[in-house]
């Protein structure tokens, strides 16, 4: 089995220390961590149709015949992804700017 992922309210909340850390914890970037976890749970969404469907399935296509489909869930990871991502920068939150909480362990 894989690592499990960090809850959600983690990840927020982690999001929202470093931008304490950095005295940018204000409503408009809030507002731009909100947005971000939104992308979040859409990315699970995305995970989970490509896990039950795969990368492409079959399907009936206008001519009555069976075909194989791109799962557009591919593509549209990659955007979510490069969304978050984008909002990370925003924010000024890369592994360079990150600081360590004292009082949780890594």
């Amino acid at each position: 089995m894989g690592a499990r992922a960090p809850a959600r309210s983690k990840i927020q909340a982690s999001l929202e220390r470093q931008l304490w850390k950095q005295g940018a914890n204000i409503e408009c970037f809030q507002d731009l961590i909100y947005d971000y976890m939104k992308l979040y749970d859409v990315k699970n969404l995305l995970q989970k149709d490509i896990k039950t469907r795969g990368v492409s399935y079959k399907t009936m296509g206008a001519g009555g015949y069976e075909v194989e489909k791109q799962n557009q869930s591919v593509k549209d990871l990659v955007a979510v992804n490069k969304q978050m991502l984008l909002i990370l920068e925003k924010l000024r939150l890369t592994t360079d700017s990150v600081e360590n909480d004292d009082d949780e362990e890594l």
